[in-house]
């Protein structure tokens, strides 16, 4: 089995929608040793709408922490105009030092889409979310880009500077769908499920054996644990099944989980 790298994920809502919280969470987790600091990408939840906007915050948190890596789990492609999105990106990317994970999904909030840009049915998401991918794509990689599309048309347009991370930035997808799936074996460098079972894991994980590119990271995101003894348990399970990165959505005890989860790095 590989080693398995570990990582932690930051609500940014309710009562984390404190800058203050997510500087000292990020610079506590990268104090630990641990590889990654993700935080969600939403306007409005079910249970909040109050929420910190997830680039802006990356951008902050840039500045408070120099080798953690940051990103979004994960950010809905359709909710944002994609030129706008790759423009952030790349300038995340650039003032981080090359750190930059962009997560990747199609969307599901209805009422957040309804009132931040348009709600489409789960088959035009997708399709939104592919245009968007080639777009984005497009704009990290090449000097001058038009594009046309079903939803997104683009004319000569240049972006500069691009991302430090080439060909671009990492790609990780939040998705368990098949058409998603598809599009990850695609694009994707990495696969960031929440809320699977170890035994689903192993399940969908067995389809994309030998279809994902070379380095392509195997993830997982785990509800916070009660107990050390929970998250070892959790991690071993998940390792298992084929899981070579394992995170965890930080809760309010998160200077604990953070602890917990050096301490299995330093173990495995």
């Amino acid at each position: 089995m590989k080693p398995v790298r570990f990582g932690v994920v930051f609500t940014a809502s309710g009562r984390q929608a404190d800058p203050r919280e997510a500087g000292r969470a990020a610079r506590l987790a990268e104090e630990a040793g641990l590889d990654s600091f993700l935080v969600w990408d939403h306007y409005m939840l079910p249970q909040t709408s109050r929420t910190l906007e997830a680039l802006a915050l990356l951008g902050y948190l840039a500045g408070r922490t120099e080798r953690i890596r940051l990103g979004t789990c994960v950010t809905p492609l359709p909710l944002r105009p994609p030129g706008v999105l790759a423009k952030t990106v790349a300038t995340l990317d650039v003032v981080s030092g090359g750190r930059i994970i962009l997560g990747v999904g199609a969307g599901w909030h209805r009422p957040e889409f309804e009132a931040y840009s348009e709600w489409l049915d789960d088959a035009a998401r997708v399709d939104k979310t592919e245009e968007a991918l080639r777009l984005l794509i497009d704009l990290w990689t090449k000097p001058n880009v038009s594009f046309s599309g079903r939803y997104y048309r683009v004319r000569d347009a240049a972006l500069e500077p691009k991302p430090v991370q080439r060909p671009h930035p990492p790609l990780w997808f939040g998705t368990v769908r098949r058409r998603m799936l598809r599009l990850m074996v695609e694009f994707g460098s990495g696969w960031i499920p929440i809320n699977l079972s170890s035994e689903e894991y192993a399940s969908v994980r067995e389809g994309l054996i030998g279809r994902v590119r070379s380095g392509f990271v195997f993830a997982n995101v785990c509800w916070p644990s009660s107990s050390e003894a929970e998250m070892r348990k959790r991690m071993a399970d998940f390792q298992r099944a084929g899981c070579d990165y394992y995170l965890e959505v930080l809760g309010d005890d998160y200077e604990r989980q953070i602890e917990w989860m050096s301490g299995l790095g330093r173990a495995v």
